[in-house]
């Protein structure tokens, strides 16, 4: 039974939706997941964290907050939290909703990679990499057009470009977590992707080349259809846009431009100097704006830029003791993060296709032939991505961006021998009948050497579902789902915040009070961003108090008649969780040892992890 390119196309987008889906809202909570979903839900710059303060702090003693303070985060654009807003509103809060952007762009960008690999390259006249009355001959022969296809039967370089990163393992976690960088990795691509369509229609349109500027002309390529707006092709302005949308994504995305510039400079630098890249730059800009007014204001206002900014122009940001995520995986450790995240085969492969790639920018130049620029272009990914890692670390969420390029060239690579071995039974043009004994051989090798490969790459990302550590957070959170229900704690949350506070009454006047007041107190040491995602959350936006340990025995100084009648939830961490790595308290485990002792209170709920070891003990008591 035979498949066409579509149905495999549409299996490899299958499996890789299933690898992203899978057991989403249950997977476990993982690293920065609640610092972006917290925030998300509401669109609110909080963070909960005295060394980390936002401007709604800032501004606390404000009768209202300034108008600039909504057109960005401190830490990050604002585009991912905008995304994620919206799918909160439309499908409730939970973890399901937070990584579904992710997964659906993860699956997006799979597509992606095909269409770039194949549509952009695949069909392009610049891929005539040999003697073209030899090309030809061959074709005829063969059914190998190698000058418009280099297979005949499949883009083979498209549809394995997109199962390699369809089973990539950091591609599957990143499509799996509520972070900002699978949607980037989604926005680059498509850029990428438009980036060549401008490109193409730049060479290969007469009118350009004869020095006239067309006008609402009908462009045409493979399986598209382009019209020009305004004299410009709207792949010009899809260029531009899809390029802001990355930078408003995640501010690492800036690796494009160096890339673009050093690739058109090389290719032509008639393509270079061009008014549609200002145009399509300018676009980008305005998209960028808010971003660029928020620090502005925020300069004017505090004397440095945001995070971000402030980090790498080396401002003083006394509001900021603690800058998250600034402190972790230097670049000196990237090798041991690559080997954990990308396979050993792989990594090789990935390496032999940087090999392959500047083999044939090298025969190209010699040969005076075109090939290898397209090469040259994701040679220039590496490059810009790793020196821009040397500046901000290598940690797991910032080496993805290796994936797409690595997996373009493995893809290559094969397609490079793939072609050599289909096109070898004509060894020249007087002898079109005559085969080599050893090409079938040869080519059975490769074809077992690359099923074993894509074997094991999807073996070794299955097992993500069998070796990701479960810290409990993710049953603690469902757990807190099903015990408190759709309504809201009688008691109303409260913050000394005058803007916290408004937004606590407003969210819990939405929601329908249950009979009874309830309280959730929880152990310090648990990290902070499952905190925000576990507890805060349902603070801010579920209507129910929560407090830390230390905080709640501050309270109760003052007499236990104010939570006389309260129902009171007590979620003590082990030590085995997600916790915080610079912090430790005993006031959780003193509360422990009094509701055991004095209270003779059992546990309402154990939750047990990775090599069932005890994670949480939830408590339910009245005072």
């Amino acid at each position: 039974m035979r498949f066409n390119e579509k149905q495999i196309l549409v299996v490899i987008l299958l499996l890789a939706a299933f690898l992203r889906f899978w057991g989403l809202g249950s997977a476990e909570f993982y690293h920065d997941e609640g610092f972006t979903a917290f925030r998300s839900i509401g669109y609110l710059d909080y963070i909960q964290n005295d060394d980390q303060t936002t401007p709604i702090q800032w501004f606390k003693d404000a009768p209202s907050l300034p108008w600039w303070t909504k057109l960005s985060f401190h830490d990050h654009p604002p585009l991912f939290f905008l995304i994620q807003n919206i799918f909160f509103k439309i499908f409730g809060n939970s973890l399901f909703a937070a990584r579904l952007p992710s997964a659906l762009a993860g699956v997006f960008s799979i597509y992606l990679v095909y269409l770039i690999s194949s549509s952009i390259f695949g069909t392009s006249d610049v891929l005539k990499t040999r003697t073209p009355d030899v090309q030809e001959l061959r074709s005829q022969y063969s059914g190998h057009r190698e000058s418009r296809n280099r297979t005949s039967d499949f883009h083979i370089a498209g549809l394995l470009a997109a199962f390699l990163l369809s089973v990539n393992l950091i591609h599957i976690w990143i499509s799996r977590s509520s972070l900002f960088e699978s949607v980037q990795i989604f926005f680059i691509l498509l850029n990428i992707y438009y980036f060549f369509r401008v490109v193409e229609l730049r060479r290969f349109r007469p009118a350009e080349r004869d020095g006239i500027r067309a006008t609402a002309t009908e462009v045409s390529l493979p399986g598209f259809r382009l019209f020009q707006l305004s004299s410009w092709p709207i792949s010009v302005w899809m260029f531009g846009f899809t390029l802001g949308l990355a930078f408003l994504t995640k501010y690492t995305s800036v690796f494009l431009v160096p890339v673009y510039i050093v690739y058109l400079f090389v290719v032509s630098r008639k393509l270079l100097v061009v008014s549609q890249w200002c145009a399509a730059l300018g676009l980008a800009l305005l998209l960028f704006s808010p971003v660029l007014i928020y620090n502005f204001y925020l300069y004017k206002t505090v004397g440095h830029f945001d995070l971000q900014f402030a980090y790498l122009f080396r401002q003083e940001t006394p509001e900021w003791r603690a800058s998250l995520g600034k402190i972790q995986d230097p670049f000196s450790e990237i090798i041991s993060n690559l080997t954990l995240m990308y396979s050993i085969p792989f990594l090789l492969a990935a390496l032999a296709g940087i090999g392959y790639a500047v083999y044939e920018i090298y025969n190209s130049y010699r040969a005076n032939r075109t090939y290898g620029i397209y090469l040259i272009f994701w040679l220039l990914n590496f490059i810009f991505i790793t020196l821009m890692l040397v500046k901000v670390g290598s940690a797991f969420r910032f080496i993805v961006l290796y994936a797409a390029p690595a997996v373009m060239l493995i893809a290559y690579l094969f397609d490079y021998f793939y072609s050599k071995l289909r096109t070898s039974d004509v060894p020249n043009i007087k002898n079109l009948n005559s085969r080599t004994s050893d090409v079938q051989p040869l080519a059975i090798i490769l074809k077992i050497l690359l099923t074993v490969f894509l074997a094991y790459e999807l073996f070794f990302a299955i097992d993500i579902f069998r070796t990701f550590p479960d810290f409990g957070i993710a049953a603690l959170d469902h757990y807190f789902d099903v015990e408190l229900g759709q309504k809201r704690s009688l008691a109303i949350p409260a913050s000394s915040n005058p803007h916290l506070d408004r937004l606590l009454k407003m969210n819990a006047q939405r929601i329908p009070a249950s009979e009874k007041p309830t309280i959730i107190i929880y152990d310090e040491n648990i990290a902070l961003s499952p905190r925000l995602w576990v507890f805060t959350r349902r603070t801010y936006y579920s209507g129910f108090p929560s407090f830390t340990v230390t905080q709640f025995k501050n309270f109760l100084k003052n007499g236990t008649g104010q939570f006389s009648g309260y129902d009171i939830y007590f979620a003590k961490a082990s030590r085995k969780t997600y916790l915080n790595p610079v912090f430790h308290s005993d006031a959780a485990e003193d509360l422990e040892l009094f509701l055991n002792q004095e209270l003779r209170l059992n546990p309402a709920k154990t939750i047990y992890g990775y090599d069932n070891l005890l994670m949480f003990t939830v408590y339910k008591f009245k005072l």
